[in-house]
């Protein structure tokens, strides 16, 4: 199956789920949220005992860990670099179209934002509960291939119809939340903030495919992930390369943790969006309670929907730039 008829099927089922909600025959929001926590579950695990039962991948576990590695610090690291430069473009045209140096949205104003900056908060367990139950999963799943013999299973086969439900739900889960997209261009951050984000995380992939000699689009798909390991790693596999679908899990859970760590030190910086942008695609979940508590609640649209737009754009770019090769 090619790369774009493989986009349109996943974007097709996951209209289909906005669609049931349309129809008003959706389920409780709390029991769309079970399904898809059960459905990803099963793939972590799948993915985890696909990589413990087969020893080709078992062997290669040291490179994989490198090139996650490599790939979450480059995709975050490029991330701020673009943020920074696209708000200094934007303050420099707006200079100019006003004569003067004028103030830029998400720009530290002068004697600090009022936030919680000055006091950030802590990061506890329920930062990384989430994170590690799934990384949990998929250690069980990891174990119980090792401790059973080599099977030979039509993991795609299994997958793919369970991935495509889970899209399926996300997109049930998407209508849900009665988010806009159209909100993205109310302001200019809710708009540069996700696109900058894009665009730092891609220019960070082509820097691991310098690093680490493999092809530009393999090393794009691992870098569109922006976060979202679950579905990320899952897609990769399901598109035939369990060892890249491996790598792509655990760079962007990475990703996940360095942002959670690093968001209370961006938010003090002259361009504190950076904190919302190291979020990647969950800064509309995961990091969003993190932001609003060092950056306050003017954040809160920005970051969500931000985070909301990356997020629809994972499960279009990961398979677009996989079938590059």
């Amino acid at each position: 199956m090619g790369a774009l008829a493989q986009i349109l099927i996943l974007l097709a089922f996951m209209a289909a789920g906005a669609l049931v909600h349309r129809v008003r025959l959706s389920p409780p929001a709390r029991v769309t949220d079970l399904l898809i926590k059960l459905v990803l579950w099963a793939l972590l695990f799948v993915m985890g005992f696909r990589l413990g039962n087969a020893r080709e991948l078992r062997d290669r576990l040291g490179e994989i860990g490198l090139l996650a590695g490599g790939t979450a610090v480059a995709s975050l690291a490029g991330t701020i670099a673009a943020i920074r430069a696209a708000y200094a473009l934007l303050d420099a045209l707006r200079a100019r179209r006003s004569g003067h140096r004028a103030g830029v949205p998400g720009a530290r104003p002068e004697g600090g934002s009022g936030t919680s900056a000055d006091a950030a908060p802590r990061l506890g367990w329920e930062h990384f509960k989430g994170p590690s139950v799934l990384l949990l999963v998929v250690i069980v799943g990891f174990v119980a291939g090792l401790a059973l013999p080599e099977l030979a299973l039509d993991y795609g086969s299994v997958t793919g119809w369970v991935l495509d439900a889970l899209l399926f739900m996300i997109g049930l889960q998407f209508a849900q939340s009665g988010i806009s997209l159209r909100s993205a261009f109310v302001r200019a951050d809710t708009a540069l903030v996700p696109i900058a984000t894009m665009l730092g995380s891609l220019a960070g992939g082509l820097a691991v495919a310098a690093a680490f000699s493999i092809s530009a689009g393999r090393a794009l798909a691992l870098a569109a992930g922006f976060g979202w390991y679950s579905l990320s790693g899952v897609l990769i596999s399901d598109l035939g390369d369990p060892a890249l679908g491996s790598a792509a899990f655990l760079a962007n859970m990475a990703r996940e943790s360095l942002a959670l760590l690093l968001i209370p030190i961006l938010s003090r910086s002259k361009r504190p969006y950076t904190a919302v942008g190291a979020g990647g695609a969950t800064a509309m979940d995961v990091t969003l309670p993190l932001v609003e508590q060092c950056l306050g609640p003017d954040s809160v649209p920005v970051s969500f929907t931000s985070g909301a737009i990356l997020s629809l754009l994972v499960p279009v770019l990961v398979p677009l730039f996989y079938g590059l090769g």
